[in-house]
């Protein structure tokens, strides 16, 4: 180490040395050169400058550095991230979607609220001239993110559930589009830009009408855990029907606003219907060959990835030169994408955390500078708003309500089904800035169609909740309901080993429910079921093993602790199994989450706490006073169930005033006694049984540390 420092030091001295002596040289090189001047200048005279005009000017040159484009864009990004998380989070805590924050959060940052409070500052960080540089970002993240949602869609899913999918999903677009077009009736002379024909406008008010936002319809359905359920999946077939029908209604109605004539819009149409053919019968086999060769991530390279995320890029470029629209293109891509999962995946892994963290965020700001809520005070443009709305949930709600019941579905699935439907978010977003980029849209009739696009997103959540209410059923309650929540598939196998010793003597029927939550609701459909089949595997193999049938629950959470909590409460689980380990920021095993857990529910709970368990040979209760002996029938059973022998540590020597029925259970049970108050004599257990309260008070016991391969269970029971 000396040594180092030695040479250290010298080097740094032997190279300014070296640079001093190259500058002296370097000054005779200045001989010869001849400055010009003018003749009043022949006499140098030095110039004084105030120094506070010096740091006038330094200051105005770093002022004007932050407006050059780069330091703008940055600061831009910056704080456009940031308020979309805050607000995004916000929205998590009451329980409406991450995206509902977003979008809120891009109209706060716009005129209708900072450029109203804040003028000057608004104007200094979105000028209008660099608005374009924002424009441009976030229509590269939406290719990428609508070549995302394109894989999303699952075909199989469309074949298996056609009769009664398409129908819902096409009579929630027929009447909302229907109703749309009747509304551009009376608002066509008041709020369509000039020089815009009524096609044009009634075209886009109904398409507005109809969209679903898929992408927002499938997370909701993921944190509701209705993945699995017939109302589910139903609910995704149809928002996947309805995507591919409205974006290729869409892609039509483009095609005839842009071209100014139907002469021009059927060539346009045309070229389209030709190009989607060359996609589907060229293009598509040949990308399902290329997915039989990357199907892993080693064969995944970095030349792969270029030429398939090239692939929406030109699939974009082609479509927006023919006319419609660069997103339909990448959309297009997305769809005929080689039906192997795991390549899905990889790209999707790829693309959508730069696309949703940072593109789609500058996509929202950019929303929410166009919208002005403040141009809806003049006149009657709020009676306006109102009957926009209405429109929008009417259509929608009803049409997918009515064709489900039609198609046989129950009352309760129709209405749920329909408020489902009703999700419209980003992708109405989506729509609203490309009718407003070619003019078929006024900056008032935008900002109402915004607004609508986050009232229908934001009453989702309520709707299903209210229907679930007036629909409920009091649920029989499960006398040996053992719920799982883990993070890891590892801690999941523990857990459900000890859950094996929890069930009464001649169950034979032993159900497990495990719950698995993602802390990240905006991740993809398919990087979603990659997780779940990961993290639930090992458990299914496990509970075959162990004769127990396995139930799972998943979804990705914003807030873990909250669903989990969630569960707890809605499944009446007579106990819940849950890992323990050390946060980040404190050496407490039981963490920030488990403790809230634990204080708002009143169901029995074990806690793990452990590494990895490895045989489960022998288990040993800690016995501190009265109240642990509650848990010696518990102990017992569990270590009978396992096949482990039970002992018990006495530290405090309480065994000899336990209850005469008590001392004869030990005797019969031979079950050992440890004595002596040094907790190392719990080395030798595989599995510590503690009752919680007691494990608490116990410093001692607290912090003596575990063997290698053992594990701690701490047990609050009532029953």
């Amino acid at each position: 180490m000396k040594r180092n420092a030695i040479f250290y030091i010298t080097l740094l001295v032997f190279s300014f040395g070296a640079f001093v002596f190259i500058t002296k040289q370097g000054k005779s090189l200045e001989i010869g050169k001849v400055v010009l001047v003018e003749a009043s200048s022949s006499t140098s005279v030095e110039s004084t400058e105030d120094p506070l005009d010096i740091w006038k000017k330094a200051g105005a040159k770093l002022w004007k550095g932050f407006h050059e484009p780069l330091p703008l864009l940055l600061l831009q990004i910056g704080v456009v991230i940031a308020a979309t998380r805050v607000m995004g989070k916000l929205a998590v805590i009451v329980r409406q979607p991450f995206v509902v924050g977003e979008i809120l959060a891009g109209i706060l940052l716009g005129p209708s609220l900072f450029g109203l409070l804040f003028p000057e500052q608004y104007q200094f960080l979105f000028p209008k001239i660099s608005l374009s540089s924002l424009q441009l970002l976030s229509q590269i993240g939406l290719v990428f993110f609508m070549f995302v949602v394109g894989m999303e869609l699952d075909l199989k899913i469309l074949r298996n559930q056609a009769d009664s999918a398409i129908l819902i999903s096409h009579a929630s677009i027929l009447l909302p589009f229907l109703l749309g077009a009747i509304l551009a009736l009376s608002i066509y002379k008041t709020l369509a830009p000039p020089n815009v024909t009524f096609l044009s406008f009634s075209l886009f008010m109904g398409i507005g009408m109809s969209i679903t936002a898929f992408p927002v319809l499938a997370r909701i359905v993921q944190e509701r855990g209705m993945t699995k359920t017939r109302l589910g999946g139903l609910a995704l077939t149809c928002a996947a029907s309805d995507d591919l029908t409205a974006w290729c209604l869409l892609a039509v109605v483009i095609a005839l606003v842009q071209a100014g004539g139907l002469l021009a819009a059927l060539f346009t149409i045309i070229l389209a219907i030709i190009y989607v053919i060359i996609m589907w019968k060229i293009v598509q086999p040949a990308m399902h060959r290329a997915g039989g060769i990357f199907t892993n991530r080693e064969a995944f390279t970095k030349m792969a990835v270029a030429l398939f995320l090239l692939f929406p890029i030109a699939s974009a470029w082609i479509t927006e030169s023919i006319g419609i629209h660069a997103l339909f293109g990448a959309f297009l891509a997305g769809v005929v994408m080689p039906d192997k999962p795991k390549l899905r995946t990889l790209l999707a892994e790829k693309v959508e955390d730069l696309s949703t963290a940072i593109f789609l965020p500058l996509f929202f700001a950019l929303t929410g500078i166009r919208t002005q809520i403040g141009l809806l005070n003049q006149g009657n443009l709020w009676w306006d708003f109102a009957m926009v709305l209405t429109v929008a949930i009417v259509g929608k709600f009803a049409g997918s309500a009515i064709a489900a019941r039609a198609s046989g579905n129950n009352w309760k699935d129709s209405l749920s089904l329909g408020a489902l439907m009703n999700t419209r978010g980003l992708m109405e977003l989506i729509v609203l800035n490309i009718g407003y980029d070619i003019g078929v849209l006024s900056s008032q009739i935008f900002s109402m169609m915004v607004l609508m696009a986050l009232v229908t997103t934001y009453m989702t959540g309520p709707s299903l909740n209210l229907i679930e209410r007036i629909f409920s059923v009091v649920k029989a309650k499960r006398e040996e309901g053992i719920l799982l929540a883990f993070a890891l598939h590892s801690r999941g196998v523990d857990l459900l080993r000890l859950a094996s010793g929890l069930f009464q003597n001649g169950n034979k029927s032993k159900e497990v429910t495990a719950l698995h939550l993602t802390p990240d609701s905006w991740i993809s459909g398919k990087t979603a079921q990659k997780y779940e089949k990961k993290s639930f595997e090992p458990l299914f193999k496990l509970s075959k093993e162990l004769g127990i049938k396995l139930n799972t629950l998943y979804k990705p959470s914003d807030n873990v602790t909250r669903d989990i909590l969630k569960t707890i409460q809605s499944g009446n689980y007579n106990i819940f199994l849950t890992g323990g380990a050390k946060s980040l920021f404190s050496d407490d095993v039981l963490g920030g989450k488990i403790r809230t857990l634990l204080s708002e529910s009143e169901t029995n709970a074990g806690i793990l706490v452990a590494e990895k368990l490895k045989e489960l040979d022998r288990f040993i209760l800690a016995v501190y006073s009265d109240k642990d002996v509650k848990l010696l029938g518990f102990a017992l059973a569990m270590a009978k169930n396992i096949g482990a022998k039970l002992s018990i540590w006495d530290p405090k020597g309480r065994v000899p005033q336990f209850s005469q029925k008590e001392r004869n259970l030990l005797k019969k049970e031979k079950i050992t006694i440890l004595k002596g108050e040094n907790p190392q004599v719990l080395s030798e257990a595989d599995l510590v049984i503690c009752d919680l309260e007691t494990w608490e008070e116990e410093t001692e016991f607290r912090n003596w540390e575990l063997s290698d391969g053992s594990g701690l269970f701490l047990v609050r029971y009532k029953d």
